[in-house]
This record gives structure tokens, sequence and C-alpha cells, in this order.
């Protein structure tokens, strides 16, 4: 059901965004995208699964509600998770360009997730 959400949210921020096959291409590799469509891509991800508002803000609260399912499955791994929202809440480098901040966002949570183990687990947000 979620990979079926995943599928559904990206045939509409990839016809929202024109993102490119290769800036999808660089999504599956958990790598960010250079075009700005791209980028964008990213904020239209987070902006389904509620990690960012419409006006581009970060959406802690929500995000961090949004891992419960996590949390009963896997406790250690949904701490490792809060643990890289938390710091990249923090750290990530805040843009007036939403899809900037997006992507900021997304490859501080590559790099922090890697660091913690979480690297095969983490789709970019």
């Amino acid at each position: 059901k979620f990979i079926q959400k995943i599928k559904k949210v990206s045939d509409e921020c990839t016809a929202e965004t024109h993102a490119s096959p290769e800036d999808i291409k660089a999504l599956l590799e958990h790598k960010i995208p250079e075009s700005h469509e791209g980028k964008c891509m990213v904020f239209c991800f987070h902006k389904h699964f509620h990690i960012q508002n419409e006006d581009g803000s970060l959406n802690k609260a929500e995000t961090i509600a949004s891992l419960d399912p996590i949390k009963e499955h896997n406790r250690e791994v949904y701490d490792k998770v809060v643990k890289v929202l938390e710091t990249c809440a923090d750290t990530a480098a805040t843009d007036s360009d939403h899809c900037i901040y997006a992507t900021n966002l997304a490859d501080c949570a590559i790099r922090e997730g890697k660091s913690m183990g979480l690297d095969e687990l983490l789709v970019v947000e």
C-alpha cells in the first residue's frame, strides 16, 4: 500500500514539476537531482508526506507523528529517524526557494541517515 502511494505521488509530482527521467533516476539512487525541476520534485514529495507545508516551512510535529508505524515496528530505527529529523531541522540551510530548502533537508537526511546506518531504509524524503 505504501509503495502504491509513493508511485501515485511520484506520478503527480512528475506532472506538477516536469521533472525529467534523469531527475527521477537520481532520486531513486538517493541522490539530489541537479535540475530545479528535480529539486522541486523533492519539495512536492515533502508536501504530500507532510514533511513541509505549502509555504515551504518544515512540519516537524506532523513528520514525527507520521513515523508512528515505524515506532511500533522497530523502536531503534524510529529513534534514529527522529534524531536525523531533529538534526536536519536544526542544521539544514533554509532557503526562500522551497525546492532548494527541500533538497537541503533531503541531503542532510541522506548524510545523517548513512552515518547512523539507515542508508538502506531512507528514500529521499
